[in-house]
């Protein structure tokens, strides 16, 4: 899993460790986090003097993102997205998804990278051929001390359900009342969304909370 949940990790092959590489991740970093996001796993992809974005599909085809011929290693020379979807072992898959060229059908749009994102994402979600993502969910606790200290903590679990994290919420509470000692003084949310605040005879005060920690690739 990436740092943000839902965007696909970056590559970790050698090449990314040339100046080249660097220089065209870089280059293209609007559009490859846009297709990290969607998410696919992205690539720049140097080969024979061939430079071009790759973003890998779940059926084992993969999108070839270029321009008139090649990306250039300058944005600034660009002349518009040429996006297929082909398969390495499959000659057969060969798909037109976008063309902003100057011949392309999307030609108005030339180097934005909005409409080229926008056409892929409906692409790959048309075909079902992004990776799965599901919704995340976890235990957190906002605490203020008996030295006035603040402490906002999340559990160690992440739960694929909301209603599993229910569960456990309403496990770690009945702990804290029964076994630690801690005394409910308020709560609210129901058994959606449950929120409560706790005291002990410290002088500690903490909320517990089921929280929404968005969305991660399966």
């Amino acid at each position: 899993m990436s740092d943000n949940p839902l965007m696909a990790p970056a590559p970790t092959h050698r090449n990314v460790r040339t100046l080249l590489w660097q220089g065209l991740w870089t280059a293209y970093e609007p559009l490859i986090s846009g297709l990290r996001r969607i998410p696919l796993p992205t690539d720049v992809e140097i080969s024979g003097g061939a430079f071009g974005i790759t973003a890998d599909l779940i059926d084992g085809s993969h999108l070839w993102i270029a321009s008139t011929g090649d990306l250039p290693i300058e944005p600034a020379e660009l002349t518009g997205f040429h996006v297929r979807r082909v398969h390495a072992d499959n000659p057969t898959v060969d798909e037109l998804v976008y063309d902003s060229t100057p011949d392309g059908p999307q030609a108005e749009h030339r180097n934005n990278v909005v409409p080229v994102l926008t056409a892929i994402t409906t692409f790959v979600t048309e075909r079902r051929l992004a990776p799965p993502v599901i919704n995340l969910f976890s235990i957190r606790t906002a605490a203020v001390t008996e030295t006035h200290r603040a402490q906002v903590m999340r559990g160690p679990d992440l739960f694929p359900s909301r209603e599993e994290a229910v569960k456990e919420y309403g496990q770690l509470t009945h702990r804290m009342e029964h076994e630690a000692g801690w005394r409910l003084i308020y709560q609210t949310g129901g058994a959606d969304w449950p929120v409560s605040v706790w005291n002990d005879l410290k002088g500690s005060i903490i909320t517990v909370f089921v929280a929404d920690e968005g969305q991660a690739m399966t």
